[in-house]
């Protein structure tokens, strides 16, 4: 944070306090916290609410479950709430505070803080997701599981990290897709796992087009299924198995090395 922040205790009116949507989560698909926070109800556990004070304006970064709650229970009216507002913040501090917040209720996800900080121009948060679509993949920030969408958005982030790459980013991306076609079972945490340690390895040898042809012959689950028999652990014995599809039926000058 660039200024000094000031932080006062101030009681405001839920009215004239705003969401902002792009680094907050959608607290109405949180329906189950919602009830049993309505359920357990004790006047004297709640917190302030935490507000950034911005060009006039209030908005909530941590603290809108708490909101719902109270207007809930005020049968749907606006009313005064005690907050600690925080002065000389910007949405980007505000955003920042809200992914590192502690003590919650409900955890923020890391799902959350890539989708916050790309919101707010984090460049790699960005290029995560630009590179992920721009291949013909979706990144599912609800959880729904649907035809190019990857709800394992952590693991996927961490292969994004660990390959720091753009344009092999890219090639891996593209083979999840064209190998089947966008089914979500090709996007499963333990494929992402061992194709991303597999076009780590073999980066600059691997023919992208091969790889795709020789894994649109081979089902996602048959790969899980065939790397249990591995007793080795972690991603490498996913990598096996699309190592050994890449390599089977080739010709020696094209068959790959094995590195793993």
């Amino acid at each position: 944070m660039a200024q000094k922040i000031e932080v006062q205790l101030l009681d405001l009116n839920t009215k004239d306090i705003l969401i902002d949507d792009l680094g907050q989560r959608d607290v109405n698909r949180r329906r189950a916290q919602f009830n049993k926070i309505m359920r357990t109800f004790d006047p004297n556990l709640i917190q302030p609410i935490s507000v950034a004070l911005i060009d006039g304006k209030y908005y909530c970064f941590d603290g809108q479950m708490t909101m719902k709650v109270l207007k809930a229970r005020n049968a749907g009216r606006d009313l005064c709430v005690k907050c600690r507002v925080y002065n000389g913040m910007t949405k980007m501090d505000a955003a920042n505070m809200f992914i590192n917040q502690r003590g919650t209720t409900s955890r923020v996800t890391l799902t959350d803080k890539i989708r916050v900080l790309g919101n707010y121009g984090d460049q790699k948060s960005i290029d995560f997701q630009r590179i992920t679509e721009k291949n013909g993949l979706e990144i599912s920030w609800t959880g729904n599981k649907a035809k190019n969408a990857v709800i394992a958005v952590s693991t996927l982030w961490n292969e994004f990290n660990s390959i720091n790459d753009n344009d092999l980013y890219a090639s891996y991306i593209r083979i999840i897709k064209q190998s089947w076609n966008g089914d979500p079972s090709g996007a499963q945490a333990q494929i992402l796992k061992g194709l991303g340690l597999f076009v780590r390895t073999y980066k600059g040898q691997y023919k992208e087009d091969i790889c795709i042809a020789k894994l649109q012959k081979k089902l996602p689950n048959d790969i899980i299924r065939d790397a249990q028999a591995d007793r080795t652990s972690g991603a490498r014995k996913y990598a096996v198995q699309v190592f050994l599809a890449y390599n089977h039926g080739q010709r020696d000058e094209n068959r790959l090395p094995n590195l793993l």
